[in-house]
């Protein structure tokens, strides 16, 4: 190549424009986020007691089983009357033969929740504890015995109600007994033995009150049907009649508070509910303060555990208002 010929030109890009700038993110409002989250800790909590009733409280009814069966045993092997009796002795000096686990001062009434009898079916392999009382909150502990009927064995109906579904459930299948079944219950009388008449439902006419009129013992347990296993419509009595000699009938009050009726709910509950819910928002209050000042971990290590010990029990003042046949 000679100095005369001409070099190569070098092209030169042209520069490049500088990006547009990117659009900024879209800021969720705060009410929106506000919503979202409310939405979402409604929806946990609403799984959350579904799952309390159906797997927690079962549980829940075995440990109060245990309790109550290690107080009624002592006084039922004594023989000890199950209502609060008064002996007057030839000087005029009272002396009251009450259990301990009914000794309420000078109430001859039991207690709502005491323990008063064991119920056997074989044919569905049932064994439970009896209590004092049908409210909701009653029936958590095991079937109980509606207070203004005669205690089971004594002369006169006796009704026993019974979950069909949460807390275990215990008379979800008494609707499969069949006439002739047998059913055991023992309390501080002794032992007594029904067979079972028949299983009726609301309109259903009622069994011949003959055989309690002549001195005999029925005993009827009920429990609830329906659709909707947590708002049941209908109500099932299985009627079984005492095969021996009644006892005596014990005093007992002559009406029941309206929570204490079949498919009733306990009202009552409603202010624990309330309170239960004020310590929750002060729970998470303080657990979000407590993350701010000492950490996530350490403050989820305290909290956690106070947080859900405070659900449980607003879950257990929810299942209260619930009917208490359910």
């Amino acid at each position: 190549m000679t100095a005369t010929e001409a070099r190569p030109r070098e092209t030169v890009a042209p520069p490049v424009p500088p990006s547009p700038p990117s659009a900024p993110a879209p800021v969720t409002p705060f009410g929106a986020r506000l919503v979202t989250r409310a939405l979402t800790l409604v929806s946990v909590g609403v799984l959350g007691f579904v799952g309390y009733l159906l797997l927690l409280t079962p549980i829940e009814q075995d440990a109060n089983q245990d309790v109550l069966y290690s107080q009624l045993r002592g006084p039922i092997a004594e023989g000890v009357p199950p209502y609060a009796g008064a002996e007057v002795s030839a000087d005029g000096t009272i002396e009251r033969q009450v259990p301990p686990i009914y000794d309420d001062g000078e109430d001859a009434v039991i207690p709502a929740g005491a323990p008063v009898a064991m119920l056997a079916i074989p044919r569905l392999g049932l064994n439970e504890v009896v209590v004092e009382g049908t409210s909701s909150g009653d029936l958590m502990a095991g079937p109980g015995h509606r207070r203004d009927t005669v205690l089971p064995g004594q002369m006169g109906v006796s009704l026993v109600y019974g979950r069909s579904m949460t807390f275990g459930g215990p008379f979800q299948d008494i609707v499969e007994l069949r006439p002739g079944d047998v059913v055991t219950v023992v309390t501080f009388q002794g032992s007594f033995t029904y067979r079972v008449e028949g299983v009726r439902r609301d309109g259903d006419p009622l069994p011949d009150i003959e055989p309690v009129t002549k001195g005999g013992s029925r005993l009827t347990m009920v429990t609830a049907e329906g659709s909707n296993p947590l708002q049941p419509e209908h109500t099932v009595f299985v009627d079984a009649l005492l095969r021996g000699d009644a006892q005596p009938a014990a005093t007992h009050p002559a009406i029941v508070p309206p929570e204490e009726k079949s498919l009733a709910s306990d009202r009552p509950a409603l202010l624990n509910l309330v309170l239960w819910l004020q310590a929750l928002v002060l729970v998470v209050v303080a657990i979000a303060w407590a993350r701010v000042r000492w950490g996530r971990w350490e403050t989820h290590l305290v909290g956690l555990p106070v947080a859900l010990a405070v659900l449980w029990y607003v879950y257990e003042s929810v299942g209260r208002l619930l009917p208490n046949l359910a």
